[in-house]
């Protein structure tokens, strides 16, 4: 240590500054442990959510700005694989403002995309109460559903299920004899979880119970089953699906992808870092700047969708009119909730889902950040030492944080960071009226 400059030399201070280090350094450590409490707290999740977001922005306009410029080669992480047949304001409108979305409709739709080689359709529509209007439209789509059954179509359909707070359907999907007895119909929970706090939705919910018999029966998040399914895993999810009905389901499980990617499922279905949906899909009229979005050739009207090529895509047949309220925010703006199913799946298949920093990572970057601190506030005034400690520290991280995170999904937050130079600097300032009014009295005594 006798190598070191003298500012940073230890041994060489005197023993006041030796104790005002240690006091930085021991306010910085107890600073440290008490967010990592914190984090899985309302706070802490705000403060997580303040990070995430301003990144996720950041990457969403990129791809929006990107998908602009038809030179510029797609992203990679755009996938080419996804495709969304809506029924817009302009088709609601079109077919009357039906209460309930045509059946008829849906059968074409389905139809298409079968007979153009799709190889997973999601159905976001909830198909629970019989059109009283048009009830040959129930009889079309169930015709159409019979046909794809006895035909043994390798196409996979899912069909969006809600799962009530005790674990039991609301209420039974209208071809639930269908879906049984063919093996390529599957139930799937539409369910995105939205922050208390501002109720902005942010993440997938990897699967619900649903209460049936004495046995809890798995409902998977129905991107993940899309997903999953589109990849060839149904083996792996039986298995994890057994592991998780057994209690043995302790250790993030991970699935391997075609593109060299990998996708893990945390027991913790809260999860607020692997669970985050990073919304790369940008359909129109969602960022202020980007007004027509980047789904140029990927969304396609209702009337539209015989101009589409389905041939061994994932398709996702739903809603987008604001009149049919399934309108939600998110952290780049408020979008439909079939749009959320695709940004969703298309983080799960491009490998790109948000994950935790190593523990040695993130050890020694706050133990840097604490060291920083100790010296900067036993040096400077504490006001100049948080701006010094702002510009010097904290933003070089920022930035690094944010390039690290786009290349490599890990998440390293830096916002305790700037909140924990706060808390630093009412302590520093303490210490100042402490050692100032100290001082005075020491001065009074001489005169």
């Amino acid at each position: 240590m006798s190598s070191l400059p003298s500012f940073a030399n230890i041994r060489k201070f005197s023993r006041k500054k030796k104790i005002q280090f240690f006091v930085n350094i021991s306010v910085g450590i107890i600073i440290a442990v008490s967010f990592h409490f914190l984090e899985n707290t309302d706070w802490g999740e705000s403060t997580i959510n303040t990070a995430f977001d301003f990144v996720i922005r950041r990457e969403a306009e990129k791809s929006a700005a990107t998908a602009a410029d038809l030179t510029i080669q797609r992203s990679a992480r755009v996938s080419d694989r996804i495709i969304f047949l809506e029924i817009d304001d302009a088709t609601y409108r079109k077919w009357g403002n039906p209460l309930l979305t045509p059946r008829k409709k849906l059968s074409d739709l389905v139809k298409l995309a079968s007979d153009g080689g799709a190889k997973v359709i999601i159905l976001d529509v909830l198909l629970e109460d019989t059109d009283c209007c048009n009830p040959e439209g129930d009889t079309e789509l169930r015709s159409v559903l019979q046909e794809m059954t006895k035909n043994r179509l390798p196409v996979r359909i899912i069909f969006p299920v809600r799962v009530g707070q005790d674990g039991v359907f609301p209420k039974r999907n209208l071809y639930e004899d269908l879906i049984v007895s063919n093996p390529n119909f599957y139930h799937a929970t539409a369910n995105f979880s939205a922050t208390a706090t501002d109720r902005v939705i942010r993440y997938w919910v990897p699967f619900e119970y649903e209460r049936f018999g004495e046995r809890d029966t798995i409902i998977w998040n129905i991107s993940f089953l899309a997903a999953m399914l589109y990849e060839g895993k149904e083996g792996d999810m039986q298995k994890l699906a057994s592991q998780i009905r057994n209690g043995a389901f302790h250790k993030a499980r991970q699935f391997d992808l075609r593109n060299s990617a990998t996708i893990a499922i945390s027991p913790d279905r809260e999860d607020i870092y692997r669970n985050r949906i990073r919304f790369l899909l940008i359909p129109k009229r969602t960022l202020p700047h980007y007004h027509e979005g980047n789904l140029f050739d990927a969304a396609y009207g209702a009337d539209e969708a015989k101009h589409a090529a389905f041939e061994d895509k994932l398709v996702i047949i739903g809603n987008s009119s604001s009149d049919v309220g399934d309108i939600h925010p998110t952290p780049i703006g408020t979008m439909a909730g079939m749009f959320i199913i695709g940004n969703a799946i298309n983080t799960i298949l491009s490998g790109i889902q948000p994950s935790h920093p190593p523990i040695l990572l993130n050890l020694l970057i706050e133990a840097f950040i604490i060291m920083l601190a100790g010296f900067l506030f036993l040096y400077f005034h504490s006001f100049l030492a948080q701006i010094l400690g702002s510009t010097l520290l904290i933003l070089p991280l920022v930035i690094f944080g944010y390039w690290y995170f786009l290349y490599t999904g890990v998440f390293l937050n830096f916002m305790f960071a700037v909140v924990g130079m706060s808390f630093h600097r009412i302590v520093s300032n303490i210490e100042e009226i402490i050692h100032n009014r100290g001082a005075s009295i020491i001065d009074i005594g001489k005169k």
